[in-house]
């Protein structure tokens, strides 16, 4: 029996007022021919961006692959833009009335699984060996739960790289990307000298700001062990030095005003633009923004554009060069589904959408798979998306909170951030805050 609704009433209201794409998915379900299989899959892939998304492309061909080799199972498709996709698919699971085969983020997924929406795929999984293992390490995470997986990832990589005009660096003195936060902040004084910001930064719809930078630079001071203490609820808190440290790291920069002053105003496309026009001399996002500056920056931005990550810290616990990254995005099925000749082909068209030639088509038009490619063809990818591939290989991931925390203690940082980056909460406070509503979160019955 299911568990207790976990939309809204309103959210399930919603639901009247869209078409389901869901249905009996317990059996194999005909469509006029008794010898075709349907499977119904939602998803938010756009055909107007193949060839500009690296994910889109690499899962739109998989869909096409898997139509060509098995014709006699008919894919009924739907494309949805991204927010359009988040309310019918939440709509729906209120509903009961989910598709076969549909997207699950990562920090959808506890709850999901919590109220029985998603089949758990370790028995299918076992049974294909060569695909399950072919998943870098750490991108399975955030669709396991409770040592079971229900979710299969398809794009991975970090969400902090630090894009920077290496022409702009050179003239305030560096040849390359600061080694040292003394270094870094040096290079801010000088370019702020010459009225260019050293990071453009844009928060307006919260989520940047612990997914590209709280993340990875918390992990420089703690390393990953204090986040599983939070996680395991071990006695980790976020009033700890290393959470305070990293945070008074974004506090200083903003502070001295190396940062533009309408960072909470703008969104992470206008901060990009601010790159492009030189406003600033670096942004920091995750690998996606390699295929925006290939696709979209002036030429000679382009041609300065380099790749690094935020320095080490001395002292600190961190890997020097980590970052904040894995799978955010998954593949997962209705859990009415039952085993049979429709699980069976479920798990293969995921194995189209996401497995080894997904991947190696992802990686050669610049994206990151969750699967790894192994050997491909670089030939055609643009230096930039080279050197963002190859950072994001290097690097060696760590957990990007808001996919990790309860939802609770992400909304409080969104929210309070905010406040530090314009001066008017210390992040003394801002770590108190971010306490409380943890330790509501523990005190949780």
């Amino acid at each position: 029996m299911k568990k207790a609704p976990m939309i809204l009433a309103l959210i399930l209201a919603l639901s009247s007022g869209l078409t389901a794409c869901g249905g009996p998915t317990d059996s194999e379900t005909m469509s006029g021919d008794e010898d075709k299989m349907t499977i119904t899959v939602m998803h938010r892939y756009q055909k107007s961006n193949i060839g500009k998304s690296p994910e889109d492309t690499a899962v739109l061909d998989g869909l096409d692959r898997f139509r060509k080799d098995y014709p006699d199972i008919e894919v009924v498709e739907e494309q949805l833009q991204n927010e359009d996709y988040s309310i019918k698919a939440q709509a729906l699971a209120a509903a009961d009335d989910m598709p076969d085969v549909f997207i699950v983020p990562g920090s959808w997924m506890t709850n999901f699984v919590n109220n029985e929406i998603v089949l758990p795929l370790d028995t299918e999984l076992g049974k294909r060996p060569e695909w399950r293992d072919g998943y870098r390490p750490g991108t399975l995470d955030a669709g396991t739960r409770n040592g079971q997986v229900y979710g299969i990832p398809i794009a991975a990589g970090p969400t902090h790289l630090i894009y920077y005009n290496a022409e702009l660096f050179s003239e305030a003195g560096f040849t390359e990307f600061p080694t040292s936060w003394g270094e870094l902040m040096q290079a801010g004084q000088r370019l702020a000298d010459k009225g260019i910001n050293l990071f453009s930064y844009g928060d307006k719809s919260k989520g940047y700001a612990i997914s590209s930078w709280i993340s990875a630079l918390t992990d420089r001071f703690t390393g990953p062990e204090w986040t599983e203490s939070i996680l395991a609820k071990d006695g980790a808190k976020f009033t700890d030095d290393g959470f305070v440290e990293a945070v008074t790291i974004m506090s200083d920069l903003a502070s001295a005003g190396y940062l533009n002053k309408d960072l909470n105003s703008i969104d992470t496309e206008t901060m990009v633009n601010y790159y492009f026009e030189g406003r600033s001399a670096a942004f920091v996002s995750g690998i996606w923004s390699a295929m925006n500056i290939v696709n979209n920056a002036p030429s000679h931005i382009k041609e300065t554009t380099r790749v690094a990550v935020f320095p080490g810290v001395e002292a600190g616990l961190g890997h020097a060069l980590s970052s904040s990254g894995g799978a955010g995005v998954y593949y997962s099925i209705n859990s009415k589904v039952e085993p049979g000749k429709k699980l069976d082909a479920m798990m293969t068209l995921l194995e189209y959408l996401t497995g080894a030639d997904s991947a190696k088509l992802m990686a050669e038009v610049g994206g990151f798979p969750a699967y790894d490619p192994g050997t491909f063809d670089t030939s055609k990818l643009h230096p930039i998306a080279l050197a963002a591939y190859e950072a994001s290989a290097a690097a060696e991931a760590t957990k990007i909170f808001d996919l990790w925390f309860d939802a609770s203690i992400v909304e409080v940082i969104n929210t309070e951030i905010q406040g530090v980056m314009a001066g008017s909460i210390t992040p003394e406070k801002f770590a108190e805050s971010t306490q409380r509503a943890y330790e509501t979160f523990l005190n949780k019955p």
